[in-house]
């Protein structure tokens, strides 16, 4: 080897030492950076629904153990901001509240599908986010009460049945109005319930028959005692495949004819894979965007918060950043013609 080669490669070595040197130098002072920021702050986890349902419970199990993984170790705390079915905290936290990093949406799983319908009064763009990941996801269900007449989703097709809901985007308006267009039963809407916690009281004492939840596992977390005493009948779940818990309940999906109302059927179920999922403004700093996606995947697989859902029976089962953003362009990649009758369905154009 000639000398100008020799000293070509010790330069190179030299070079690459250096550089790999200072991409180290650089990660540490980044995270110190990020540890800097959140030491004695606090995040706050804004659900878009009323203390007591799903939204709000897997997200209290979050909140009580991400402080551990996110560098400088911030308080973490829950922000109730019911509204329009989510898009109220929706707004709040991609267009009001602060954007560096503090402040994590926990919204409905219908809100990318509302804007995408064209839902009216949004100020967020879902495409534009920067998911954090979800926590659970599973079918969700229609189900009525067990002292009505309504034991399967052929009553409902042969009379009128109340089902109560919190707004024109919930999980349990989607479904029924859905129901009612695709496979002719007969829900009649009551809407202005704060959170699912109200509609459970309404639907215990009479007020209305029927109710829906944006996921089983969610509502097996909430209220096991409904299962254990067969407080409810399940009349349907909604998914883009059947669920082992639930057994032979039927899949909407199953009950629509039709390829074209098959596939506003299945747009319509796609919110489901989405579940309890977590977001930041898409404005918040990247490195901090990082920071908060690694402690939030550390957090899901973290033996204390696996041990505390097991023990309240809550089902984990995570999905990360980059899932949460296929789920959503799958959505947008539904041909225009079968958005367009969606929205017409949900009256959401």
């Amino acid at each position: 080897m000639s000398l100008q080669a020799k000293r070509f490669r010790n330069f190179a070595r030299l070079v690459t030492r250096s550089a790999i040197a200072a991409l180290a130098c650089t990660t540490v002072a980044q995270a110190q950076g990020i540890a800097d920021f959140y030491r004695g702050k606090t995040v706050s986890v804004v659900v878009g629904y009323a203390p007591g349902g799903g939204y709000d419970i897997y997200s209290r199990l979050l909140a009580r153990h991400l402080s551990a993984h996110i560098p400088g170790k911030p308080t973490v705390i829950v922000q109730n901001m019911p509204g329009a079915a989510g898009v109220v905290a929706s707004n709040y936290v991609y267009a009001v509240a602060p954007k560096d990093g503090t402040v994590i949406a926990a919204v409905d799983q219908n809100i990318p599908m509302f804007q995408l319908l064209g839902g009216k009064g949004v100020q967020y763009d879902i495409a534009k986010v920067a998911w954090l990941g979800s926590i659970a996801s599973s079918n969700g269900i229609a189900m009525s009460w067990h002292t009505t007449n309504v034991t399967s989703i052929n009553d409902v097709k042969a009379h009128e049945v109340s089902i109560g809901t919190t707004g024109s985007n919930d999980d349990a308006y989607v479904y029924a109005k859905a129901l009612n267009a695709l496979v002719g039963t007969q829900f009649k809407i009551i809407q202005g319930y704060s959170g699912t916690s109200s509609v459970n009281i309404a639907m215990e004492n009479g007020e209305v028959q029927a109710m829906g939840r944006s996921s089983y596992y969610g509502f097996a977390s909430q209220r096991p005692d409904w299962l254990r005493d067969k407080k409810i009948n399940i009349l349907v779940q909604i998914g883009l495949q059947k669920q082992p818990e639930l057994g032979d309940i039927p899949l909407f999906v199953d009950l629509v004819q039709g390829a074209e109302e098959k596939q506003i059927a299945s747009l319509v179920s796609m919110p489901t894979s989405i579940g309890y999922s977590h977001w930041l403004s898409p404005d918040a700093p990247a490195d901090r965007v990082r920071a908060l996606q690694d402690a939030y995947a550390e957090t899901l697989g973290d033996p204390e918060l696996l041990a505390e859902a097991k023990q309240q029976g809550i089902e984990i089962r995570p999905k990360i950043a980059s899932q949460m953003r296929d789920l959503v362009k799958a959505g947008a990649d539904t041909p225009a013609p079968v958005r367009a009758k969606a929205a017409a369905i949900l009256g959401w154009n």
